[in-house]
């Protein structure tokens, strides 16, 4: 039971109450009655729900410093180098426009409001990552029991016009690229970022042991988001490597910056028009596409390329507007 008093020669009401059984005592900051009853109601509420496992009354008032401090720290250990930067550019570019709140007073607006600021700085694509490491920096918080809900989980991502759309090559201009390439070895190494969309450092680091032949998979260990997935890969690619020396434990012994320039080479060779805006990754936006106008759904999409979620697969959504129309034309009743 909770009540309102006022001590001897003081015209502020305060409130006492019993919280898991102790008596507690709160100022509430007012000497105006009906604002003093208005606290008081919303105390008992905060108590009730916390007597149904529901109440934020214990969890602790973090600030946003500190909270990042810990953030980056999980970040920093887990994540990839970029995707930590990310985190860091994000969050210390919230703090650095809001201040240091609680973390229990961050709001929706809050996110609107650095959204539109970063958008004036970065390209919407940028914004759009800040974003989603926003959203889970916070959904983070809430496991942690920091705040009870995340204040962004309706927070939208900046529109990207079709100037932002990811570039990739059709199956024409995949023949054209692999015709040019002399180097068997090389040819190989992009074939496999073809039939399997890894990033270019994931091909670079797989091991031989990786690949199960008999059942057609591939692990990546090293990966991006330091999560392991196992993907298939069809008969094309299985005879791809079964020609390859296995003189090495790696089946792709190259350098990054060889790759990189060695494309970029082999590319301008094959005359294919605005080839300047293509690059290896490039090749991952081609696997990625050609599944989605080929019919595959965006979540196996996504699993196979290793997304955290399937939003950062709906770039590529723009693709199957006639797959969707030739699925509505099968609903029948």
């Amino acid at each position: 039971m909770a009540a309102l008093y006022q001590k001897l020669g003081s015209d502020i009401f305060y409130v006492t109450y019993v919280f898991h059984g102790k008596r507690c005592r709160k100022s509430t900051k007012t000497s105006d009655r009906k604002l003093a009853e208005l606290f008081l109601k919303d105390l008992e509420v905060r108590i009730a729900r916390d007597n149904l496992g529901f109440s934020e009354m214990n969890r602790k008032e973090v600030r946003l410093s500190a909270f990042i401090k810990d953030y980056l720290n999980h970040s920093e250990a887990e994540k990839a180098d970029k995707t930590f930067e990310i985190d860091t550019r994000a969050l210390k570019g919230f703090r650095d426009l809001h201040g240091d709140l609680h973390l229990s007073k961050v709001n929706l607006k809050h996110g609107e409001d650095f959204r539109i600021k970063r958008m004036q700085k970065v390209k919407p694509v940028s914004v759009n990552m800040e974003i989603r490491q926003l959203k889970a920096a916070f959904e983070k918080a809430v496991k942690w029991s920091y705040i009870e809900r995340n204040p962004f989980k309706d927070l939208k991502q900046c529109k990207v016009k079709n100037s932002n759309i990811p570039k990739f090559l059709s199956k024409g201009e995949v023949r054209k690229l692999l015709d040019v390439i002399e180097d068997e070895q090389f040819k190989a190494y992009v074939q496999f970022l073809l039939y399997t969309g890894c990033r270019r450092s994931e091909a670079l680091n797989l091991t031989w042991q990786e690949i199960d032949m008999d059942k057609g998979l591939v692990t990546f260990q090293v990966t991006k988001t330091g999560k392991s997935r196992t993907i298939p890969f069809n008969e094309t690619l299985k005879t791809v490597l079964n020609q390859l020396d296995r003189i090495s434990n790696r089946p792709f012994n190259f350098r990054k910056d060889f790759v990189t320039h060695k494309f970029k080479k082999y590319l301008r060779r094959t005359g294919i028009n605005n080839c300047e805006s293509l690059k290896l990754h490039s090749l991952r936006h081609t696997f990625a596409s050609h599944l989605v106008m080929s019919g595959v759904d965006l979540l196996t999409v996504s699993k196979l390329l290793g997304h955290c979620n399937v939003s950062m697969t709906e770039i590529y959504a723009h693709l199957m507007p006639d797959h969707m129309k030739a699925s509505i034309e099968r609903l029948h009743y």
